[in-house]
């Protein structure tokens, strides 16, 4: 009918105005920012001079800082600073190359991020670059949680509402934009905002003309439409929400119906929330940056109020201005382990928490454990445990932890019911690497090997002795930890012992405890006695015999060593002694020469004064 086609035209035209308008919009910003930053500004032939100068030194602090980068490319200051300068030089080129480096190696801010959007969007003219720059907003809503960057990526997704699909991109984003940020208690509001706004100028497109009386298809369209627009506001309300009440106010006016009881009820129930939550956000407000203190005092209170999207949006908004703070991702990703359990949050949380503190051992050994957690493929789990071996830590110790981690991981994948496997293979492989890997790379860098009492061997051995039966194996590696100076603790041989005999036989447990009598020089009486109590319950009485005459032998070498030390102290102790009575006598010497002295020229003072007088 001539009327569905009038309509259909004006929609047209009202769509096509919300396209020109989000372009202009974008437009006007990217022109002030230039304006700004003094871009594409001519003066006379003087001021031009000295901006070659200017040029001329930008360009060699730009390759000064490229320099530093290809020695140290973990440089965060150093990018930041690359960026700037070639952001303010207008070389595009490299300056999407200099981001892209530092994304790889980096999450970027909210700011970084902001303004590479906005130098995209000025350049995306065609159609495949609009696809480029919707890729570039998948990648920045990664790092932390970003109202503004949400917004921004719903407002540029309005610019394409003329394509095929287009409004259905617009709410899709919409909706992810409220899932990651509309409970946001300061800035969620906005997001909500834009959205209504949004349906509310389709609304306009599909209004009939005045005067005209809409066919029933266009009726239907009609009721959808508002029906979007009662339900966004119904959404809303039922948050908690600064200034809340102006959504209310908003919505009494908007509404040709009236509010429903059941929404005014689930508004007073969000609004006494958000009475209660005010007083974390107030303190968030005056408090100065990073604000930890206060953000841990709102985790404690939501963590006690358990509404588990309340606590990941606080979680976040903590990290997004703490992020260098391991204890919090720890705390964060262990709740949402413990907690939340959905696969690609979880994993996405770890993955962000080794990225921001790479140096954090404990991190990585969380994501590995997530990874087995959730099915990871091997693969996948194998190339995380590599990025962690380079991620460059602070100590020795840190390494025995990350490949006791993959180690475990291995170990459990191994079936132990078939005599050999490739999984069992590999988990020989890679406990030798292991060892070579502590051996070389981390002995070298550190001068010492983290692992003084080989507890990486110590497992191995275990595994060989419990799982595999293979006590020969087992014996070599115990031979192994033995001989990196281990020998003189008893605690090392015991831990043999029992080995031996719980997967071994009587005569290597034999053998170990005399060996440990023998070697053992910080509790030789407890070796001992595990000697002679081993014997009462196993031995001969040549075997007993034998284990009397080494334990006394031992301990009276030890007594003897040991009143050699004590007399070796208290000769010590006694010319110590001595030389403080020294240092007593001469300083009281020294105090009553001093005395004399004094009392010397006072006695010849009052005398001079006697003489002066009978002058």
């Amino acid at each position: 009918s001539p009327n569905m086609a009038a309509t259909g035209s004006e929609e047209e035209t009202q769509l096509q105005e919300m396209e020109e308008e989000a372009a202009a919009g974008e437009e006007r910003e990217m022109e002030s920012e230039e304006e700004e930053e003094g871009m594409g500004v001519e003066g006379s032939d003087e001021e031009q001079d000295e901006s070659s100068d200017d040029e001329k030194e930008n360009e060699a602090e730009i390759q000064r800082l490229e320099e530093q980068l290809s020695i140290n490319a973990f440089d965060y200051n150093c990018h930041v600073d690359l960026i700037k300068l070639l952001r303010q030089e207008g070389e595009l080129g490299r300056l999407r190359r200099a981001r892209q480096k530092m994304s790889e190696l980096f999450p970027l801010t909210e700011e970084i991020w902001l303004d590479w959007l906005k130098d995209e969007i000025r350049m995306a003219e065609e159609e495949c670059a609009r696809e480029r720059t919707y890729e570039l907003f998948e990648k920045a809503v990664k790092d932390y949680i970003c109202p503004e960057i949400w917004l921004e990526y719903a407002q540029y997704s309005i610019g394409g509402i003329g394509t095929q699909g287009g409004i259905d991109k617009v709410r899709e984003i919409f909706e992810r934009a409220l899932t990651a940020v509309g409970l946001h208690m300061t800035k969620g509001a906005a997001v909500w905002e834009a959205y209504r706004e949004f349906e509310n100028a389709i609304l306009g497109t599909i209004q009939p003309a005045p005067g005209t009386v809409p066919t029933p298809e266009q009726q239907e369209l009609l009721n959808t439409q508002l029906e979007r627009i009662h339900t966004l506001f119904r959404r809303q309300l039922a948050i908690p929400l600064l200034e809340m009440e102006a959504t209310y106010a908003e919505y009494e006016e908007w509404s040709d119906k009236g509010i429903a009881s059941t929404v005014s009820q689930l508004y007073k129930k969000a609004l006494q929330q958000m009475e209660k939550s005010k007083p974390y956000e107030e303190a968030l407000l005056v408090a100065e940056p990073p604000k930890l203190a206060e953000y841990q005092a709102y985790i404690d209170y939501e963590l006690k109020a358990g509404d588990p999207a309340r606590i990941q949006i606080i979680f976040e908004r903590t990290l997004a201005e703490n992020c260098l703070v391991p204890d919090m991702w720890a705390k964060y990703t262990k709740y949402l382990d413990r907690q939340l359990k959905m696969k690609e949050l979880v994993l996405s949380s770890h993955e962000r928490a080794v990225r921001n503190c790479p140096w954090t051992v404990g991190l990585w050994k969380s994501y590995l454990l997530a990874l087995e957690r959730h099915g990871a493929e091997h693969q996948t789990v194998s190339e995380i445990f590599e990025k962690a071996l380079n991620a460059g830590f602070i100590q020795a110790t840190d390494y025995v932890d990350i490949w006791q981690a993959y180690l475990d991981y291995l170990r459990r994948r191994v079936d132990f019911s078939k005599e050999s496997s490739r999984e069992l293979e590999e988990l020989r492989t890679t406990f030798t690497r292991a060892l070579d890997y502590m051996k070389q790379d981390v002995e070298e860098r550190f001068s010492e090997s983290g692992d003084p009492s080989c507890t990486i061997m110590q497992n191995w051995a275990r595994i060989e002795a419990l799982h595999c039966k293979n006590m020969q194996k087992a014996r070599e590696l115990w031979d192994s930890i033995m001989t990196k100076g281990n020998a003189k603790y008893a605690n090392m041989w015991l831990e043999y012992y029992n080995l031996e005999r719980s997967y071994g036989d009587h005569l290597h447990c034999r053998k170990a405890l005399h060996r440990a009598v023998q070697c053992t020089s910080d509790y030789p009486e407890h070796v001992c006695e595990v000697l002679l109590a081993f014997e009462r319950v196993e031995g001969t009485l040549e075997d007993w015999d034998t284990a009397v005459q080494k334990t006394e032998t031992k301990l009276n070498r030890v007594n003897e060593q040991r009143a050699k030390v004590a007399e070796k102290e208290a000769l010590l102790a006694k010319q110590e002694e001595e030389k403080a009575e020294q240092r007593r006598k001469s300083k009281a010497e020294k105090k009553s020469q001093k005395k004399t002295q004094k009392s010397g020229r006072t006695g010849e003072k009052r005398k001079a004064e006697e003489e002066e007088e009978e002058e």
